[in-house]
C-alpha cells in the first residue's frame, strides 16, 4: 500500500501529504494562486505570465518618465540659448573683475 496521501482541501486548494501510518501531517502545499485551477504546473505557469506583464507595465511606465525628464532638459535647454541669444551683445560678469 501507499506510505503516503496527498488530500486536497475543498476549501483552500492546499494540499496535504499524510503519512498514513500514523497520520501525520508531513507538507502543506500552499496554493500558487488564489485562484487556482489545482494543477501547480498551470498555476506556476500563469503566475510567471503575470508577473511578466507586471514588468511590462513598469518598463512602460520609466520610458515614460525618462521621455518626460529628456523632454524637460530640452525645454530648459531652448530656453537657455533664446536667453543667451537675446543678451548676446551683452558681456557676461567676470568674478574676478569684480576686485
Amino acid at each position: 500500500m501507499q506510505e503516503i496521501f496527498k488530500i486536497t482541501c475543498p476549501c483552500c486548494r492546499s494540499i496535504l501529504v499524510i503519512r498514513r501510518r500514523d497520520g501525520a501531517v508531513l507538507e502543506t502545499r500552499e496554493p500558487l494562486l488564489k485562484e487556482s485551477s489545482g494543477d501547480r504546473f498551470q498555476d506556476a505557469f500563469k503566475k510567471v505570465k503575470e508577473r511578466g506583464k507586471e514588468i511590462d507595465s513598469k518598463i512602460q511606465e520609466v520610458k515614460k518618465q525618462e521621455e518626460d525628464r529628456k523632454k524637460g532638459a530640452d525645454d530648459f535647454f531652448k530656453e537657455a540659448l533664446k536667453r543667451a541669444q537675446e543678451t548676446k551683445d551683452e558681456k557676461p560678469l567676470n568674478p574676478l573683475d569684480m576686485q
